[in-house]
């Protein structure tokens, strides 16, 4: 049976209901997960506490913007000519944010917010025009008083030095957390299986840059076992977090969003996703900032600093699917506890071991951390992907009389 042109051109999202990521939106993640490469310079530029919070308050400005163009892009069409231009104009503003951010805190940091500037602002005007005449395009005129304001609020951050430019930057951030919250969802539509994929495929993005980074900082050193184990363990330890969350978490958050009710969806995306993958790709930025240290000086013990940012590292990517199972199903996720707290354990006791040790330990905590859920979520596990909701039955009520 020959195809017709008209269905050779179509999208198969259009057949399927469902919308597919585009390769401009890959080519506009790309630059975002470079800007997390970035922000993981910055933080092993000064691995202390004034570091680990100047890394989270960049990455949070990054982090939103990149949602905003995540939710815009799962609502309008991304292929017509004028918005794929001015989405490379986004991607190119997104480009020297990303190459300003090292020395955000420092003599860039006037580039750096006004080249958030102009990516934030360009994405309000192409959210509102791209919803002409969709219902939708009220619920986003709500929010983007919100999403204007913390970004012109920033700029005056980029002009000052010190706690000054922190204090104004974290306002701005405030800005548009309390923006979203206010905005509460609803009157948005969200297409599960194109969000749930933007949403994985930067995680995944994000933890093939921390291997580009483990692999760059070992390419000056003397081939001996000290490198071949240091190299060995901090490769493990990435497969080990993509084996974390992609084995259940991701399939469970989009079936989860996939079998909410439509007018449930948008405020359990914004949960999921925006809020909730916040602390999982800020912890693989940490583990990287570790594993570089690592490789580094593996006989050696890690500093106050690389072990912070292993212990945090391993716990804020274990917090993803603690938070989600807590807000969908209202269950705990006791494992994830028990890991956070066991990598909380290591990083303190192991002061004194070498560092290759150390993070074979942390290493440890996380694959028996996802074994043991492996063992318990079994079934939920096949249900998922079987294409069966990912949360449990009610109990059934017993019968009366």
């Amino acid at each position: 049976m020959t195809a017709t042109a008209d269905e050779l051109v179509r999208p198969d999202s259009e057949e399927e209901g469902e919308r597919r990521t585009s390769y401009l939106e890959l080519f506009f993640d790309l630059v975002f997960v470079f800007a997390v490469t970035q922000v993981t310079s910055l933080v092993a530029h000064d691995p202390t506490a004034r570091g680990f919070a100047h890394g989270a308050l960049v990455f949070g400005l990054v982090w939103w913007a990149w949602c905003a163009y995540s939710w815009m892009t799962n609502a309008i069409d991304v292929e017509r000519t004028e918005t794929r231009l001015l989405m490379l104009a986004a991607t190119g503003g997104s480009f020297f944010m990303a190459i300003s951010l090292p020395d955000a805190f420092g003599g860039d940091g006037r580039r750096f917010v006004l080249a958030y500037l102009f990516v934030r602002v360009l994405n309000v005007g192409l959210y509102v025009g791209g919803l002409r005449g969709d219902v939708q395009q009220a619920a986003m005129l709500k929010l983007a008083p919100f999403f204007l304001v913390a970004p012109l609020v920033a700029v005056p951050g980029g002009f000052v030095d010190g706690r000054a430019r922190a204090a104004i930057w974290l306002v701005s951030l405030a800005i548009d957390v309390a923006g979203t919250l206010a905005a509460g969802g609803s009157g948005f539509r969200v297409a599960p299986s194109h969000f749930a994929e933007r949403y994985a495929l930067f995680v995944i993005i994000a933890l093939g840059e921390s291997i580009v980074a483990i692999g760059v900082s070992a390419e000056s050193l003397p081939r001996d076992w000290t490198f071949f184990a240091a190299v060995s363990i901090a490769f493990a330890l990435v497969a080990a977090l993509w084996w974390s969350y992609f084995d259940f978490p991701a399939l469970a958050a989009a079936r989860s969003l996939r079998f909410a009710r439509p007018e449930k969806r948008a405020p359990l995306a914004r949960d999921l996703f925006t809020f909730f993958h916040f602390p999982n790709v800020l912890g693989v930025i940490y583990v990287a900032v570790a594993a570089k240290e690592v490789i580094a000086y593996p006989s050696q013990p890690l500093s106050g600093g690389g072990r912070a940012a292993l212990g945090l590292g391993i716990g804020l990517f274990l917090l993803q699917f603690l938070l989600g199972r807590l807000r969908v199903i209202r269950r705990v996720s006791w494992e994830r506890i028990a890991g956070i707290a066991a990598a909380a354990v290591v990083v303190v006791a192991g002061r004194d071991l070498d560092a290759v040790w150390l993070l074979g330990l942390a290493l440890a905590v996380v694959v028996a951390t996802t074994l043991a859920e492996t063992i318990r979520l079994g079934q939920a596990r096949l249900q998922v992907r079987a294409g069966g909701p990912p949360v449990p039955r009610a109990p059934a009520r017993r019968a009366r009389g």
